[in-house]
C-alpha cells in the first residue's frame, strides 16, 4: 500500500502531496515507483477540525505523481491528513508539521485529534522510522504524550511497535536508558488503571480491561511503582487458597505468573506446574504453559526444554509453545538457543510426522537475534542440517529474512536512539 509525503511550503500556506510504495523490508530493493494508487486525500487542521466527514478533498490519481493543494492551513498550524484512517495509507509529513502535531498532543486538547488518527499517527512515525524515512528522535518526541494519553487503542499501537525496540535494545548498553524512558511514559497510565487492583465491577468496560493488563504487563517489565511486589502479593493469596477459586482475575494472570517466576526461584515454578497438571481448562494451561518459561533459573528453564520432548509430560502440539516461551525469556534465549542447536534431530522426530512446526522454533529464535554473528551462526547451523530443513524451505527463509532485517536495523539506527535517549536521561 501506498505511503504519501506532505511537504508544506510555510509561506505560501500550500503542501506538495507526492505517493510512493511503503515497503516494510528495510533490505527491499524493489522499484517503490513502480505501482500506483487512486489515493483518496481528506485532512483536518487545528483551526479546521473536520474529521468528521471522510469524503476526500482530493484525490491523487494515477499517473500523476503530484498533488498541489494551496490555502491547506496557516503556517502555524498543523494539518493531519486521512481523517478518522478511512483510506488505507501511510503519512508522512515535513519536520515542523510532525512538531506541531506533537505539541498539540501534549496539551489538554489532544483528543480533538480522533483517537483513530492519533492511532496512526503513532503507527505511521513507527513504521517510517524503523525503514529510515522519519528521524528517531520525531518518534519518541511523538510517543512523549502517552504520559496523558487514556485510551486502549493508541497504548495498544504505542506498546506494539515499541516491543521491536525493546527486543533490540535488551542486550545493549543503552538499555537502562530506555528502562528508564518506558518507566516514565508507563507510570501516569499504570496509577490511572490501578496497577494491578481487582476491578471491583463485572461491567467495566471491555477496553478498560484490556487497557490494564496492556498497561500492567509492560509496568512488570520495565518495573514500574509496585508492580512486581503486587504480583508477587496476588500470587501468594493464591498459594494460600489454592483449593479455592482463583482469585486472579483470567486477565491478569499471565502478567501475575510470569512476574512472579521471574523475581521468584523453584517453589514458584513448582506450584504453577502442579496447577498445570491439575487444570482442564485449556486457555488456563496455555497461559501457565507460557508463564513457566519466565523463570531466570537456568536449570529449570533447561528441565523445562526437556521436558517438552516428553509426551507424558507435555503434549507433542505444545512444545513448540514450550520452547517459544524459553526463547523470549531474555536469559532463556540462550538456553533455547544451544538446546535447538544441540537437539536438532531430536526435535525432528519428536515432531513427526507434522515436521513444519519446526518452523516455529526457527522464528522464536530468529526474532530475538540482532547481530552479525547471530545471522552466521544460524545460516552455518541451517546448512549443516539442510537434509532436516528442506521440507520447510519457506519457514527457513522468512525467519533469514527477520534476522537480516534486525541486523540492518541495528546497524542503521542504534546510534541515534543511544542519542535520542541520552537527551531525554538529561531532561
Amino acid at each position: 500500500y501506498p505511503v504519501i509525503t506532505v511537504k508544506r511550503d510555510y509561506n505560501k500556506k500550500s503542501a506538495d502531496i507526492t505517493r510512493r510504495r511503503y515497503l516494510r523490508d528495510i533490505i527491499d530493493s524493489r522499484d517503490s515507483k513502480s505501482s500506483c494508487w487512486w489515493v483518496p486525500l481528506s485532512y483536518s487542521t487545528r483551526q479546521n477540525l473536520h474529521f468528521n466527514i471522510t469524503t476526500p478533498d482530493h484525490w491523487l490519481s494515477c499517473p500523476m505523481e503530484k498533488q498541489v493543494i494551496e490555502n491547506i492551513a496557516d503556517e502555524n498550524d498543523w494539518v493531519v491528513f486521512n481523517n478518522e484512517m478511512a483510506g488505507i495509507y501511510k503519512i508522512n509529513y515535513d519536520d515542523r508539521n510532525w512538531e506541531m502535531i506533537t505539541n498539540f498532543l501534549q496539551s489538554e486538547e489532544y483528543r480533538k485529534i480522533p483517537t483513530l488518527n492519533r492511532v496512526q499517527l503513532i503507527n505511521d512515525a513507527a513504521d517510517l522510522a524503523f525503514v529510515g524515512n522519519l528521524k528517531y528522535d520525531i518518534f519518541f518526541d511523538l510517543l512523549n504524550y502517552l504520559k496523558i494519553e487514556e485510551e486502549y487503542l493508541p497504548w495498544k499501537a504505542a506498546l506494539g511497535k515499541t516491543s521491536g525496540i525493546t527486543t533490540h535494545l535488551k542486550k545493549s548498553s543503552i538499555y537502562g536508558l530506555y528502562k528508564d524512558y518506558m518507566r516514565q511514559l508507563l507510570t501516569p497510565i499504570y496509577e490511572k488503571v490501578g496497577g494491578l487492583e481487582i476491578p471491583t465491577s463485572s461491567a467495566d468496560k471491555l477496553d478498560s480491561i484490556k487497557l490494564q493488563v496492556l498497561i500492567a504487563s509492560k509496568a512488570c517489565k520495565f518495573e514500574v511503582a509496585n508492580c512486581i511486589a503486587h504480583s508477587q502479593n496476588l500470587f501468594k493469596k493464591l498459594k494460600e487458597n489454592s483449593r479455592e477459586t482463583n482469585i486472579i482475575p483470567k486477565d491478569l494472570r499471565g502478567v501475575v505468573y510470569c512476574t512472579t517466576l521471574k523475581h521468584g526461584g523453584e517453589m514458584e515454578w513448582e506450584f504453577l506446574w502442579k496447577q498445570y497438571q491439575n487444570s482442564n481448562v485449556a486457555t488456563e494451561k496455555g497461559t501457565l504453559l507460557n508463564a513457566l518459561g519466565c523463570t531466570q533459573e537456568i536449570w529449570l528453564l533447561t528441565r523445562y526444554l526437556e521436558w517438552s520432548m516428553n509426551d507424558t509430560r507435555i503434549r507433542r502440539q505444545d512444545s513448540s509453545t514450550v520452547f517459544s516461551s524459553v526463547a523470549r525469556n531474555d536469559i532463556g534465549y540462550y538456553i533455547a538457543k544451544n538446546f535447538f542447536y544441540e537437539n536438532v534431530n531430536q526435535i525432528f522426530k519428536h515432531l513427526q510426522p507434522n515436521k513444519r512446526r519446526i518452523s516455529r522454533y526457527l522464528s522464536s529464535l530468529a526474532n530475538q537475534m540482532t547481530d552479525e554473528k547471530d545471522l552466521q551462526e544460524l545460516e552455518h547451523f541451517i546448512d549443516e542440517n539442510k537434509e532436516n530443513f528442506s521440507e520447510v524451505k519457506k519457514g527457513v527463509e522468512q525467519s533469514l529474512e527477520t534476522v537480516k532485517i534486525n541486523v540492518q536495523w541495528q546497524n542503521k539506527h542504534a546510534d541515534a536512539i543511544h542519542k535520542v535517549l541520552t537527551k531525554y536521561s538529561k531532561d
